[in-house]
């Protein structure tokens, strides 16, 4: 599948190369457009335009090795805003900007010793207006063997 452009939102987690490389093959062909978004969330009990420092450093990187892992030139362009809500502000920056795609990235996240997505990756997937690519990342050890079909049935663990 191939788009003219493509968000895709940077944490500063493992998951970002795998989402940006991803990403990046998705406008690669036509030679697209590839807006790499990294959002600083603000908490609520601060003015939304506080300056950050920190926040923005650490952005400024997560955004500079995302641009050298798209490895596209000049079909890149590094995005830093702050918001109350990830998930809200790449629905809003996907429909601003008229993407044909946003691609989201998870490691393997726990809660309470379950999988969960939290509550930004759902509200993009529901809310999105384009399409979404969910991109998780691989488990370290976790693939199972690959076996040859031999056109019997097999159960789940056999």
């Amino acid at each position: 599948m191939q788009f003219n452009k493509v968000l895709v939102l940077v944490t500063g987690s493992s998951a970002d190369v795998t989402a940006v490389e991803h990403a990046a093959s998705l406008i690669r062909e036509v030679r697209g457009r590839l807006i790499v978004l990294y959002v600083i969330k603000v908490d609520r009990s601060l003015p939304l335009d506080t300056e950050l420092p920190e926040e923005v450093k650490q952005a400024e990187q997560v955004l500079d090795r995302a641009e050298l892992t798209a490895n596209l030139q000049r079909n890149v362009e590094a995005e830093m805003l702050q918001a109350r809500d990830i998930g809200s502000a790449v629905v809003h920056e996907a429909a601003v900007r008229d993407v044909d795609a946003v691609v989201i990235s998870t490691e393997y996240p726990l809660t309470n010793g379950r999988f969960s997505l939290g509550t930004d990756i759902p509200y993009v997937l529901e809310f999105a207006a384009c399409n979404v690519v969910l991109v998780r990342k691989a488990l370290a050890g976790a693939r199972p063997e690959r076996r040859q079909l031999t056109g019997r049935s097999r159960t789940a663990a056999g």
